[in-house]
């Protein structure tokens, strides 16, 4: 205070007690600190965004997922260079649809706003983003918004290869003539394909997308051992199963189909099926119709072979008969002559003798033609020597023969028994029905194998009129020529003989039959 010369006099202090005031600071540095630590410690990133798109806070996390230091951050606008925000589908992001700038302008938050954020030479950086307005208390507009965002790349990226898939799957679907399915056995829903449509018929308001409508359509006597196949392949844990069945059309016709898929499991457990069906009907006609060809054939070859069978009984009785008997009644005769005519005894037991020998030399003959096991383990020029010989001595035929040794060697037992036979067959023809001269044997090496010829001069016949396939000799010749897996020709006319060629390949194995 001064005095009135206007000199200080006096003083006076006044004071004000400030530590609550401090107190407060402190208080208050202390909540931003724990704010700050509270926000850094959140996985998800936070960023605050003003009226003008200016972006004024973020945490670590923030900086972390954006991928940018804190000065291409804080204080930029949202139209950040160094970012581009696009869709899912790929296409931009428009900037007044970002989520922070509706709930500016909206006042509403916003929520689990997907946007992929680019960066040049990086890869995307998918995000889910929720934001919300901040309005001053007493005020009506937002002045800023807080956006909160977490990664989601690794399940956006399983997402687009989801996509992916399944346009790969339904590209596939158009392709291909198979019918697609996929089966989810934790739903019980069924996805076909629209080939399924075409194949079956039914529109895709008649097809259930469920297991049950599927096992209804399958054929009565189908159903059981589709089911129970079914059940036993997922109950043992196989990764793929099919089957064959019958499925009823939209016509109401039953069509023969099948059915293959792989299964998936998730820790042991099944959890989806991928399979096609296909239309199988014609294959399984054809295969029904060779089936029965093949069965009539059998019966055919069965029944020729009983005939032969008897033929040869027949052949053999007539041999003993006519050939055997005669020679021995005729040794009979000679002994008996003998008992009667001491003088002439010696000589008389001596023919009886020869005879005798006559009659085993042609039950020999005879027994060899017979043995199956011999003939396999002899040549085929050692074989035929007994037909050679009864065409020559017997019927007196000349005989040309001509087997080569290449050929005759590399003839498994199989083959070398089929070859006897037929020749055997074809001769015993020759002396019945071709009134014949001469007669050709020959076996010879072939380009792609080998060739059995057998002709003669004999009266031949017309092929046309008499069908070679109707006899019960050709038919047993045709059947041992398939055996040889080889081909059977007859060439002849009337007048001009016959000639009998079969080619069949060598060196392979046979199966018996």
């Amino acid at each position: 205070m001064r005095d009135s010369n206007k000199n200080p006099a006096s003083f006076v202090i006044i004071y004000n007690n400030i530590d609550a005031d401090v107190k407060k600071d402190s208080d208050l540095d202390e909540a931003v600190k724990k704010y700050n630590g509270l926000l850094n410690a959140l996985s998800s990133g936070v960023i605050m965004i003003d009226k003008q798109g200016k972006m004024l806070a973020c945490n670590k996390s923030g900086f972390e997922i954006l991928g940018l230091p804190e000065h291409d951050i804080l204080g930029q606008y949202m139209t950040c260079k160094h970012i581009k925000a696009i869709k899912i589908d790929g296409s931009e992001f428009p900037l007044e649809q970002f989520p922070a700038v509706v709930s500016i302008q909206t006042g509403f938050p916003q929520r689990n706003v997907i946007i992929g954020l680019q960066k040049e030479g990086k890869e995307t950086v998918w995000v889910s983003i929720n934001s919300e307005a901040i309005i001053k208390p007493g005020e009506f507009e937002p002045y800023a918004a807080v956006a909160s965002f977490s990664d989601i790349t690794p399940f956006i990226k399983s997402e687009i290869e989801l996509l992916k898939s399944n346009e790969r799957f339904r590209y596939v679907s158009n392709v291909t003539t198979d019918a697609i399915w996929d089966f989810d056995l934790q739903s019980n829903q069924i996805y076909r394909s629209e080939a399924f449509e075409k194949l079956s018929g039914y529109s895709s308001d008649e097809i259930g997308s469920n297991l049950n409508w599927w096992l209804d359509k399958i054929h009565p006597e189908d159903q059981a051992s589709v089911k129970y196949k079914l059940e036993n392949s997922l109950l043992k844990g196989e990764e793929q199963w099919s089957d064959e069945y019958r499925f009823v059309y939209q016509d109401g016709s039953y069509k023969y189909i099948r059915d293959s898929a792989i299964i998936i499991y998730d820790k042991g457990k099944a959890i989806r099926m991928i399979g096609a069906i296909c239309d199988i009907s014609e294959e399984t006609i054809l295969k029904q119709q060779l089936a029965d060809e093949q069965k009539k054939r059998q019966r055919e070859i069965t029944r020729a072979t009983i005939r032969a069978q008897e033929q040869e009984k027949a052949n053999i009785s007539r041999e003993l008969h006519d050939n055997v008997n005669q020679i021995i009644m005729s040794a009979k005769l000679y002994m008996e002559t003998a008992k009667n005519c001491p003088d002439d005894k010696d000589a008389l037991l001596e023919t009886a003798i020869k005879y005798q020998m006559m009659a085993m030399q042609e039950i020999r003959k005879l027994s060899k033609s017979l043995n199956a096991e011999a003939i396999r383990q002899t040549s085929i020029k050692e074989s035929i020597s007994d037909i050679v010989y009864n065409l020559r001595e017997l019927q007196k035929i000349s005989v040309l023969v001509h087997i080569d040794e290449y050929v005759d060697s590399k003839l498994c037992e199989t083959a070398r028994l089929n070859v006897f036979r037929i020749i055997q067959e074809q001769t015993n023809n020759i002396i019945k029905y071709a009134s014949a001269t001469i007669v050709e044997i020959k076996l010879l090496k072939a380009d792609d194998g080998a060739v059995l010829i057998v002709k003669d001069n004999g009266v031949g016949f017309d092929t046309a009129k008499a069908p070679t396939s109707s006899g019960i000799g050709f038919t047993n010749m045709k059947s041992r020529t398939i055996i040889l897996d080889g081909k059977l020709k007859v060439d002849s006319a009337p007048g001009k003989g016959c000639e009998l060629i079969i080619t069949f390949p060598i060196g392979k194995p046979i199966v018996q039959s």
